[in-house]
């Protein structure tokens, strides 16, 4: 199965993709650094992957662009409630801010919200991450909680203590000896989808 976006396809992922994913140029800013350690850095790739294949709760889709080339890794995963899975996406550090990342997250909602006739999709993002936030609101997504996570022991936060960056301490905070971020849960229903893209301009849609 293919799903076809207006820059970007999306299909089942595979093995050969994790390779290209490890392939990419890193990210080098320290707020994205993170996003160099793949799902399957504490398991290895075959294990991840063979993991992955026979969870019938999870779907992984490879992001493909225009040249057929591997630029992000999209996935739901279902929980309790098989109409609300969990979305979770990543692109390459080439091909983020272009716009590709919100075409695969519509090309995935209208599959999901017209096809399947799910019901929601939620997901988590950093505080920090103004970035992506920006994205998942463009389809619609908006914040209906926050929590925090502990920050990983390999992941380094003396980037806070310039002052370009100082801002972002407000996203942190510490208890009992730890760190830990904020993050947003944010969610997009499919009414709210469906009545966005009747609204969007036919240049946007």
């Amino acid at each position: 199965m293919t799903l076809q976006g207006k820059r970007v396809s999306l299909r089942p992922l595979t093995r050969q993709d994790l390779d290209e994913v490890e392939s990419w140029t890193p990210f080098t800013h320290p707020l994205d650094l993170a996003w160099n350690r793949y799902p399957w850095h504490r398991l290895g790739k075959d294990l991840w992957y063979e993991i992955q294949s026979i969870d019938p709760a999870t779907e992984r889709y490879a992001v493909l662009d225009g040249q057929g080339r591997v630029i992000g890794v999209i996935g739901l995963v279902l929980t309790d409630d098989s109409l609300t899975p969990t979305l979770s996406i990543f692109l390459g550090a080439d091909y983020v801010g272009q716009g590709l990342g919100t075409d695969a997250l519509r090309t995935l909602l209208r599959h999901v919200f017209l096809t399947r006739r799910l019901r929601a999709v939620r997901l988590d993002v950093a505080a920090t991450n103004a970035r992506a936030r920006r994205a998942y609101e463009k389809c619609g997504f908006h914040v209906t909680r926050q929590h925090y996570r502990p920050v990983e022991e390999w992941e380094s936060l003396a980037f806070l203590d310039e002052p370009r960056y100082q801002h972002l301490r407000s996203f942190y905070r510490q208890e009992d000896g730890r760190t830990y971020t904020l993050f947003h849960r944010m969610e997009v229903t499919a009414e709210d989808w469906v009545r966005r893209e009747r609204n969007l301009p036919s240049e946007s849609a």
